[in-house]
Parts: C-alpha cells; sequence; structure tokens
C-alpha cells in the first residue's frame, strides 16, 4: 500500500469505476461536458472534466470525471486529452 506505483494502480480502478458508475447514472441521455484549464503552482497546465446532467427525477447533477495535464491549451490539445481520458 505504500508503493507510489501500486498506489496508482488503485487510484486508477476506482477513477474506472466512478466514471462507469456516473455513465450507467446518466443513462444514455443528454448530458454537458464542462472542461476547464488551469495552470498549477508549478506553472503546469492542467485541465479539469466534469458532467452535467440531468437525472430521472430531474435535478441538475455534476460529477468530477478527472484532471489530466496539458502542454497546451488550444482546442486540439484540449480535445485530444479529453479523448485520452475516456
Amino acid at each position: 500500500m505504500i508503493s507510489p506505483p501500486i498506489q496508482k494502480d488503485i487510484v486508477h480502478c476506482f477513477a474506472e469505476e466512478v466514471t462507469r458508475s456516473v455513465l450507467q447514472e446518466i443513462n444514455n441521455d443528454v448530458f454537458a461536458l464542462l472542461v476547464d484549464e488551469s495552470a498549477d503552482v508549478s506553472d503546469k497546465e492542467q485541465m479539469a472534466v466534469v458532467f452535467r446532467f440531468v437525472d430521472k427525477d430531474g435535478i441538475v447533477k455534476e460529477r468530477f470525471v478527472g484532471i489530466s495535464h496539458v502542454k497546451e491549451t488550444s482546442s486540439l490539445s484540449l480535445k485530444n486529452a479529453i479523448d485520452s481520458l475516456f
């Protein structure tokens, strides 16, 4: 549990399960993908991705999907990062 590669594997498994759960909650319905980019403390660009959707009860929900480091913030670069995230 203290090995960084094992910790990354565990986090990756949890991320896949959370994403699968969110997709089941959306249930092939309409959703919005919110993408925000910013620079962290070390001036590396990063992108956060959130799903926004309306559930079966009519309640608007937002679910954080992930964060990814990007080399640049052009639209093509962000699109490629989103594609690789999913």
